[in-house]
């Protein structure tokens, strides 16, 4: 039996009987015959592996909610409701159904404006700090050691790089926004599960479907997988082989949003649904329109003389046979025809006028084929970006980038927005780091709990970066209308308004300090030269001599103590014993600062 975290391999080739109990509720609502259950294990051989790993926090929650609880009569589904279809119970409807919205999701993606406003959240989204590092790594917990925090830094960064967020970070998030769901393959090692997940496979959204606990639809029990068999001779699917995947065995990033009775994950492209067959429609409207008005139409003002009105409208007959038709050589009759042509009825109008008028004119008709005028399109266009949450701005590329202090409404939004996609997709990555670390062992070893790790994208767009800066800006100006204050300490106004901790005031003086030596130093540079060391040397011997060997006459010429520098100025560790503040200014009587004391292990 596997060990989970022991890395002892599994020699059996069937089910426990509580997986047994879990796939045969699956199974009884396929809606076909299915034998699987004694198969599991041949079909995921790593099933139990990752079953077998302790409880979060999520499911001992629901395990303890009145609301949750399974049902106890024989007619339940388990603990999962027994009421709703095959259809309903894997969140999406009919697997069929599925492909086609994905299908429909992704023709959506290819629109020129949609596809726009995906490329400009993706592009956004992904950003490397100065470390070349795009998601980063936050220990919640002061409790743990720097042996601890450092070993498991070196396990996430060795996590996330089996993701290959670099490279293919783009492509994940733009499936991401398009179908609303990502799903990855945790990858172990068969025979030594203990050296934790080792790689991932992206997995088809479209064949992959999770199944849930209860109502609610808040706790996955795991997933059921779609695996094609293909005939190698005709290359046809021959049938479908359906594979149960652990809860732990998927990396599961979802939108986090619903349908309205919570059966179907949305994307966020849903939201420009309807505002993009408002501007498909009213586009080609627009293009039919004007390609109908387009061309220019003539009116025919026939002179008809005394003629009765039959012999008129006989006359205006006659000259339109003529007009519609044109004349045109036969190559197999040998002679010249008359041919029909349409266009020509479709561009003129005929009328007849009565004796006395001006006589027979033409005169062409105005049409309203206004291409210039393009307002209502560009209404529905900046309806599409709304949507997306894209802001209208960007619409524009004649429009100059704006880089200053004004951050409109609009760009703020659209920050807070990629923000939030981007703790959806931590949050299922993070969900995977924790498995992996219960793998190696590391979960248990050193007591660690969900909320002592964070995973944390960077900054997605420089506005927010702006403002930030707005908000110190607003405290470095409380800072210094204290600091002038005669009632109130710089020291205090540093902690109370800019947030300093002691340790960070501490570094400032140790830094004031070392400032105030080197100022002096580059003084005595000046006014001396680059040997002003053994020239002020000289001196005092020579003072020391005419003095009878009394010792230096004192005064400024000499050279004062300013002790070691401090650890924290090229470390950055904050000093344990700062110099105090005043001693800005040439610190002659300063006493050295003791050096600090290396961080407990």
């Amino acid at each position: 039996m596997p060990q989970g975290i022991s890395g002892i391999p599994s020699s059996r080739t069937t089910t426990s009987s509580a997986g047994k109990s879990f796939i045969g509720t699956v199974v009884a609502r396929l809606p076909f015959s299915y034998q699987l259950i004694d198969r599991i294990n041949e079909l995921n051989p790593k099933f139990e592996t990752f079953s077998d790993l302790s409880v979060d926090r999520e499911s001992r929650v629901v395990q303890q909610s009145v609301f949750k609880q399974p049902q106890t009569d024989d007619t339940a589904f388990g603990t999962i409701f027994s009421n709703k279809g095959y259809h309903e119970l894997m969140y999406a409807n009919v697997e069929m159904d599925k492909v086609r919205r994905l299908q429909d999701y992704r023709r959506m993606s290819t629109y020129a404006e949609l596809n726009d406003c995906i490329d400009e959240i993706c592009d956004e989204v992904i950003v490397e700090d100065e470390n070349d590092k795009i998601v980063n790594l936050e220990i919640k917990n002061e409790d743990f050691s720097t042996i601890i925090k450092d070993e498991i830094q070196k396990e996430f960064d060795k996590f996330i790089d089996i993701y290959d967020l670099r490279e293919r970070g783009w492509e994940y998030f733009r499936s991401f926004v398009v179908d609303g769901e990502y799903f990855f393959e945790n990858i172990i090692s068969e025979s030594h599960p203990e050296y934790g997940i080792i790689g991932v496979t992206p997995l088809p959204t479209e064949l992959i479907n999770p199944v849930y606990d209860n109502v609610s639809n808040d706790e996955i029990k795991a997933f059921l997988l779609r695996k094609p068999v293909i005939n190698p001779k005709t290359q046809m699917i021959e049938k479908d082989s359906f594979i149960v995947l652990s809860k732990n065995q998927v990396t599961y990033i979802h939108s986090g949003r619903w349908n309205e009775d919570k059966s179907i994950r949305l994307p966020y492209i849903e939201n420009a649904r309807r505002a993009y067959k408002q501007l498909s429609l009213v586009e080609d409207s627009i293009i039919i329109y004007r390609l109908v008005r387009a061309p220019e139409k003539l009116v025919f003002n026939v002179d008809t003389g005394n003629m009765n009105p039959p012999k008129a409208e006989a006359y205006l007959k006659r000259l339109m046979q003529q007009y519609w038709s044109k004349k045109t050589y036969d190559v197999s009759s040998s002679r010249v025809t008359n041919v029909y042509e349409p266009q020509s009825y479709l561009d003129s109008y005929w009328f007849a006028k009565r004796q006395g008028t001006e006589g027979t004119n033409v005169q062409p008709l105005t049409t309203n084929a206004t291409f210039g005028q393009i307002e209502d399109l560009l209404y529905f266009v900046k309806k599409l970006y709304q949507a997306m949450k894209v802001p209208v701005s960007r619409l524009n590329p004649e429009d100059s980038y704006k880089d200053g202090t004004d951050i409109t409404r609009e760009e703020l939004k659209f920050a807070k927005f990629l923000i939030r996609m981007q703790n959806q997709f931590a949050s299922g990555i993070q969900r995977s780091f924790i498995t992996h670390l219960k793998l190696r062992n590391l979960y248990s070893q050193y007591k660690i709990t969900e909320r002592d790790i964070v995973l944390k994208f960077n900054t997605p767009t420089l506005f927010m970066m702006l403002k930030q800066q707005q908000v110190f800006d607003v405290k470095y100006n409380n800072f210094n209308n204290m600091s002038q204050n005669e009632g109130i300490a710089n020291s205090f106004a540093q902690e109370k308004y800019l947030d300093l901790s002691p340790d960070e005031m501490a570094r400032n003086r140790e830094w004031r300090r070392r400032d105030a030596a080197f100022q002096w130093e580059t003084e005595q540079i000046l006014a001396n030269g680059p040997a002003w060391k053994t020239q002020a040397a000289a001196v005092e011997n020579v003072a020391s001599e005419l003095a009878g060997g009394g010792g230096a006459l004192g005064g400024d010429s000499e050279i004062p103590e300013f002790g070691p520098s401090p650890e924290g100025a090229e470390g950055g560790e904050a000093a344990a014993a700062p110099a105090p503040e005043a001693a800005a200014a040439p610190a002659a009587a300063a006493p050295a600062a003791p050096a600090p004391q290396a961080p407990p292990q």
